[in-house]
């Protein structure tokens, strides 16, 4: 591996020495008119949306190196993903501003996926590879007046390559790094005639990783925990009219490792995870209208094997949804659709459990009226179980100039009860309602410097009611708990010259929880486990010869609390308190002049510190990745 990092090091010389008159210069101005559709379902760009955005571009998941795609994430503001630095065999958990995993809704392609077999409905992030992601949109607050269940802190849409203007294109990636962890991608994808694109990946991915708990003793005896993932994407574009795209899809991933029994605590455990997603989409222009259709399937299956036998799990989720737009004037567009959704997984005795949600909505628009936008929509959800409920969501914003724009938006979020939940072996109540939130937040964007630094600043305020809790094995599951979360956001993206650049953010979060006993009486308590009151993080990149590209990217989290069921006290529950930490990466590529060939090398945990992101177990020293990207 050293090996690696010195040729790498030496190749970055030459080329500078090499290069030293030929530069590559960056835009003057910051990019105002990124295209976004997950704020709205329609194509917008950032200066229009009515909501903060962020963008992970094409160019910036290239240049995530070592990075996964929970990893990738964790560097974003208002997000935390714990065991983004763990051993890769461990699942991943995404905090958006503080919320827990299961109330952030993940699409791809605007299509919503879950697993509801999993805990909460979560989606294990680690069976999507970035090798095929075009663009990763990121929108925070209640979107469930779109996007229906599960989008209570908001929602990730995973973005897929489109096929090319060749006939073909190939691009792909190799890399080998520490932990022996080898990472390879090739995609073919481009235009067989003026009515057929495509688009095909494949990815595999394997490390030997590292003991996922920590061992008590410090000798490190604990066996190593790794991992392998094949994943496949195929996507078509058929549009057998001007004026219709037809566009069926798949994506394939199978994902198998080792994991341990708990903190402090080794085992030679195995998992199996598969996830097939089917679908198609069909998008219909005709002026100012336009139709909207698309169906996808998303079934999971987990396996985990330990001394005491095996468990199986399997869940799948059918979800249809059909929207139409209609621009109504120069400043008016309405936008209305319905959402299908089921969800089915297996029980006890091969017993198929299901549950269904019909859901129309609509939302109307105001356009740049005088300086001001706005959307105001509502939706009604119709539940086999539970019945009906409602959300709406109001979003004004005003430019007080081209470059400085105030925002603020109100709403309502649902989540509906899981399968496991209403039906599953331990604690099942069918007559759970759905979990509720109300949320508001303000803030205001600005371009300074000749459009040269972006300046943002948001608050919100979220609360959650009728969260549904384990009370006790006679109780089983019901709804009790409310939870109350604030925080600030700020940020800023910084184009120093024409070399350099700068993004930064920080974080500040509080929150806690009430729960009511059987008397009717209230206690509150600070309950974000794992989530920094404090947390800061920034980036600078250099590009100082044609070609070179240099990216240090830092992160601080202050102090949190976890929680420890210690074996050694009945598994009782212990509160631990886990210090502060900063983190350091390094990203170098260097782009062969006339060659479709670009070296890269990422170095994760470059000062090799100590920290904790779950009590009792490890994460990452100084891991060094190097390897070579192509396109032709």
């Amino acid at each position: 591996m050293s090996r690696i990092i010195l040729l790498l090091a030496g190749l970055f010389l030459y080329s500078s020495t090499l290069h030293a008159q030929q530069t590559e210069q960056v835009s003057d101005t910051l990019q105002l008119d990124n295209i976004l559709v997950t704020a709205s379902k329609f194509e917008q760009t950032q200066r229009e949306t009515t909501k903060p955005a962020i963008i992970i571009s094409r160019a910036d998941i290239e240049r995530s190196g070592g990075k996964d795609l929970p990893q990738l994430l964790n560097s974003q503001s208002g997000i935390r993903v714990n065991h983004s630095y763990a051993s890769p065999s461990e699942n991943s958990g995404l905090f958006l501003q503080g919320a827990a995993a299961s109330y952030t809704l993940i699409l791809v392609d605007g299509l919503a996926i879950n697993d509801p077999s999993g805990t909460g409905g979560t989606f294990d992030l680690r069976l999507i590879p970035l090798s095929n992601i075009e663009q990763i949109e990121i929108i925070k607050g209640s979107q469930s007046t779109l996007y229906g269940t599960d989008a209570v802190a908001g929602v990730v849409n995973i973005i897929t390559k489109d096929g090319g203007e060749n006939l073909i294109n190939t691009t792909g990636s190799l890399s080998y790094g520490r932990y022996n962890t080898l990472n390879g991608n090739v995609g073919i994808n481009g235009q067989a005639t003026d009515q057929v694109r495509y688009n095909f990946n494949y990815s595999r991915e394997s490390s030997d990783g590292f003991s996922a708990a920590e061992d008590p003793s410090g000798n490190d005896d604990f066996e190593a925990d790794g991992f392998t993932r094949d994943a496949f994407f195929g996507k078509i574009d058929l549009q057998p009219i001007e004026s219709l795209t037809i566009s069926p899809f798949l994506n394939y991933s199978d994902y198998a490792g080792d994991y341990d029994a708990d903190a402090f605590t080794d085992a030679d455990n195995r998992f199996e995870m598969t996830l097939i997603n089917p679908g198609v989409q069909v998008q219909f222009e005709q002026n100012e209208f336009t139709l909207n259709g698309g169906y996808n399937f998303t079934g999971t299956e987990r396996l985990f094997e330990t001394d005491f036998g095996a468990d199986e799990f399997e869940g799948n989720l059918h979800n249809a949804d059909i929207y139409a737009t209609y621009q109504i004037s120069d400043i008016l567009k309405f936008l209305g659709g319905v959402n299908f959704q089921k969800t089915d997984m297996v029980g006890e005795e091969d017993e198929s459990l299901t549950a269904e949600v019909m859901s129309p909505y609509s939302t109307i628009y105001l356009q740049k009226w005088n300086g001001l936008s706005a959307e105001l929509g509502y939706r009604v959800n119709n539940h086999t179980e539970y019945g009906n409920n409602s959300t709406f969501n109001f979003a004004p914003s005003y430019n007080i100039t081209e470059n400085v724009k105030l925002y603020a938006s109100v709403g309502t979020g649902f989540k509906t009860p899981t399968l496991s939940e209403l039906f599953g072996p331990f604690g099942a109540n069918p007559d759970l309602e759905p979990q509720e939130s109300r949320y508001f937040n303000s803030g205001f964007e600005t371009y300074v410097l000749d459009q040269r630094l972006k300046l943002g600043a948001q608050y919100f305020n979220r609360q959650i009611d009728n969260i549904i809790v384990y009370a006790s094995p006679a109780e089983g599951f019901i709804n009790r708990d409310r939870q109350d979360d604030q925080g600030i956001e700020l940020t800023a993206d910084w184009i120093i010259n024409h070399f350099a650049s700068f993004s930064g953010h920080y974080n500040y979060l509080t929150g806690e929880l009430t729960s009511e006993d059987e008397t009717g009486a209230e206690t509150t308590s600070d309950n974000l486990i794992r989530r920094p009151a404090h947390s800061f993080g920034g980036t600078v990149t250099v590009r100082p010869t044609a070609g070179l590209l240099v990216k240090l990217e830092g992160e601080y989290n202050s102090e949190r609390t976890d929680l420890f069921f210690n074996p050694a006290n009945n598994f009782a529950e212990e509160e631990v308190t886990l210090d502060p930490y900063s983190i350091f990466n390094l990203y170098g590529e260097y782009k062969l002049q006339n060659q479709p060939f670009t070296i890269f090398s990422d170095v994760r945990n470059l000062f090799n510190a100590e920290f904790t992101e779950i009590y009792g177990y490890n994460t990452t020293g100084f891991a060094a990745t190097g390897g070579v990207r192509f396109q032709f």
